[in-house]
């Protein structure tokens, strides 16, 4: 019976990057392991950490996120996100003076699903609000060996922009022709 719950906003959403210099081109430089700090302590994002380690542990293959939620709208993506938290004493790296690694955040894999697709990718369904739903993805593989003394912490969020495009909150046919009327403000649980 227990839950996390956070307030999502399509208008006011979580950004992807602190870092939108470091955006050019199609692809980020640097987006697959920013750090993600920024993001830990706003009122949209949910966040399970571990005590720190007392071993090394390896992940290697299919990361599968087995989401229950609940939302107070319609509609609604999942952004899942594993982190590698540094340890505050983590020492500098001379080859990249300008990354503070005591306490870093470090994005190991993300993935997005709209709750719309959770059954199937060609009959998109709204959700019932504040019903019980499992939403289950996969994220890239993965081969990350978190050491001894760092944490490991997952974020799950609502919005991603502009890595992804807003999702209205709302279900519509077409999400892509939302105008801001449709844009819907919902409160979140993961239990």
């Amino acid at each position: 019976n227990s839950f996390s719950e956070y307030y999502s906003d399509p208008n006011n959403p979580v950004p992807s990057s602190i870092n939108y210099g470091e955006y050019n081109g199609f692809t980020p430089r640097n987006y697959m392991s920013e750090d993600q700090r920024f993001a830990t302590n706003r009122p949209d994002v949910v966040t399970f950490t571990s005590d720190y380690l007392t071993d090394d542990i390896t992940l290697a293959g299919e990361i599968i996120a087995k989401l229950k939620i609940a939302s107070s709208s319609t509609d609604a993506d999942f952004i899942v996100k594993l982190i590698d938290i540094y340890p505050a004493d983590e020492p500098q790296n001379s080859d990249k003076p300008e990354v503070l690694y005591a306490n870093y955040h470090q994005m190991v894999r993300s993935e997005v699903m709209p709750a719309r697709f959770r059954t199937s990718f060609e009959k998109p369904e709204a959700l019932t609000p504040n019903q019980s739903t499992e939403v289950n993805f996969s994220l890239q593989d993965v081969l990350h060996t978190f050491k001894k003394g760092h944490k490991i912490q997952i974020q799950v969020q609502s919005t991603w922009y502009p890595m992804i495009a807003v999702n209205p909150q709302k279900f519509l046919e077409n999400q892509y022709l939302a105008e801001k009327v449709d844009y819907t403000k919902s409160f979140i649980k993961i239990f």
